[in-house]
C-alpha cells in the first residue's frame, strides 16, 4: 500500500492529483490551439497506445469537454505510486511527441514549461517513500 503523508493523503493520491491537474492544464492550453475535437482524438490515441502497458489509463474518459478522472482515481487507489507516475509520464511523453510531430514543436514549447515542474514534483514524491 502507498505511504501516507502528513496531510493524511496517500502518495498514490498525491501523484494522481499532480497528473490530473497537469493534464487539465495541458487540455486548456492545447485545446485553444488545435480545438477540442482534434485534442480529444490525440488524447484517445495516446491512451489507447499507452494503456497496453498501463491498463489503468483505459479508465480516463476524454470528450470534447475535457478529461474526466473519476474512474481512474478509483483504479489507482490499489496501485503503487511509481506505477501511476510511470503510466502518466508515458502518456504525457506520447502526447508531447504527437504535438511535436503535428506542429513542429509549437505546442510542445507552450506546454513543456508547465509539464516539467510537475513531473519533477511527482518524481520527488515517489523518491521520498
Amino acid at each position: 500500500m502507498a505511504k501516507e503523508n502528513k496531510g493524511g493523503k496517500y502518495t498514490s493520491d498525491l501523484v494522481l492529483d499532480i497528473y490530473s491537474n497537469l493534464l487539465s492544464e495541458v487540455w486548456e492550453v492545447v485545446s485553444a490551439m488545435v480545438g477540442e475535437a482534434i485534442l480529444e482524438l490525440l488524447f484517445n490515441l495516446s491512451i489507447k497506445k499507452i494503456s497496453e502497458k498501463y491498463p489503468f489509463l483505459k479508465s480516463l474518459e476524454v470528450s470534447e469537454e475535457g478529461i474526466y478522472f473519476g474512474k481512474v482515481k478509483e483504479e489507482c487507489r490499489s496501485l503503487p505510486p511509481g506505477e501511476i507516475q510511470r503510466g502518466f509520464q508515458s502518456l504525457i511523453n506520447h502526447l508531447l511527441n504527437l504535438f511535436s510531430a503535428l506542429t513542429e514543436g509549437v505546442i510542445s514549447r507552450e506546454v513543456f514549461p508547465k509539464v516539467f515542474p510537475k513531473v519533477r514534483e511527482a518524481e520527488r514524491l515517489i523518491s521520498q517513500k
